[in-house]
């Protein structure tokens, strides 16, 4: 199966460099600064203390050449629509658009301009990309879902379920790929709502009086939205949401409350404010939401004046 891994920021730098070191065939689509960075020191993965290196092959838009099988979007929101203009002459007929991005705004994106290539995917990884290039592993192994938007099984996700099947990485094809897509949804706003209000962890919130209660209520009104929208979590997701939320031990934090420490633009309205415009449009109170969103939403704006 020939793969396309558009980004090789922290998500498509990570998915892809695993498929590259399990002998997968895999191209990145980069900027020409990331083409040349490839280049010179090759794609590093860094765990603690120990450095992973492979060589890959960066393509520009320039040197873009398909179709290819299976094509995974791995980019920030704000690039899509570019981006999607930009993968054209990746996208044949018998092509599969995965995109990996945060909250539900891309799907309808993607779909309008591919309807035949669009499926759904949630990646669940731990790892950001350092100003050197490195994308640094925060956590072991990796999540991956796919499926069909209308819930069909399909032997073009069952093709690329055992593509993306490589060591550390658990691939599945829920029954669900919306509803899965929504519970992801609702973790990470809650994990980047805590973590950016408190400007630390997960485990640093939940060790203080009222932290993990806090935390609790974040989660209830994110689960709030997706219910109101038409895809509850479930009994099981939201334990496991909760557990990971609130556990004093686990120092969890989010690509929110890095941006937001290192003194970056965050991805506020991706994540946060589409959700919150949902709850408005359903007349549900989201205060807790809401103070996060302002905190970035100050901090972007500082952030962009400066």
């Amino acid at each position: 199966m020939r793969i396309l891994v558009v980004g090789a920021g922290a998500v498509g730098g990570f998915i892809g460099g695993r498929l590259v070191q399990a002998g997968r065939e895999v191209d990145f689509l980069v900027r020409p600064g990331r083409a040349a960075q490839l280049r010179e020191t090759g794609l590093r993965i860094v765990d603690g203390e120990s450095v992973e290196k492979f060589d890959v092959n960066g393509l520009t838009v320039e040197t873009l050449a398909g179709p290819y099988d299976l094509v995974l979007l791995c980019v920030k929101p704000e690039s899509l629509p570019a981006v999607l203009d930009d993968i054209a002459p990746a996208v044949g007929e018998g092509t599969a658009l995965v995109p990996f991005l945060n909250g539900m705004k891309h799907v309808d994106l993607v779909s309008d301009r591919y309807p035949e290539a669009a499926l759904g995917g949630v990646v669940k990884i731990v790892a950001h990309l350092e100003s050197n290039g490195d994308i640094r592993q925060l956590l072991p192994g990796g999540r991956i879902d796919i499926g069909e938007l209308d819930g069909a099984v399909t032997e073009r996700v069952t093709a690329i379920e055992k593509a993306l099947s490589i060591p550390g990485f658990a691939v599945t094809v829920p029954l669900d790929i919306v509803n899965a897509m929504w519970s992801k949804w609702v973790m990470i706003a809650t994990i980047g709502a805590v973590t950016s209000l408190v400007r630390g962890t997960t485990g640093e919130a939940a060790a203080v009086v009222g932290g993990s209660g806090f935390t609790e209520q974040v989660l209830d009104e994110a689960a709030s939205i997706a219910a109101a929208a038409g895809h509850p979590l479930s009994e099981k997701d939201l334990a496991e949401h909760r557990g990971l939320a609130t556990a004093a031990g686990l120092h969890l934090t989010s690509s929110l409350s890095r941006e937001l420490l290192a003194g970056r633009v965050t991805e506020v309205e991706n994540v946060l404010g589409d959700l919150i415009d949902r709850a408005r449009g359903f007349g549900l109170s989201v205060p807790r939401l809401d103070a996060a969103a302002l905190t970035l939403r100050v901090h972007n704006a500082r952030t962009a004046s400066a």
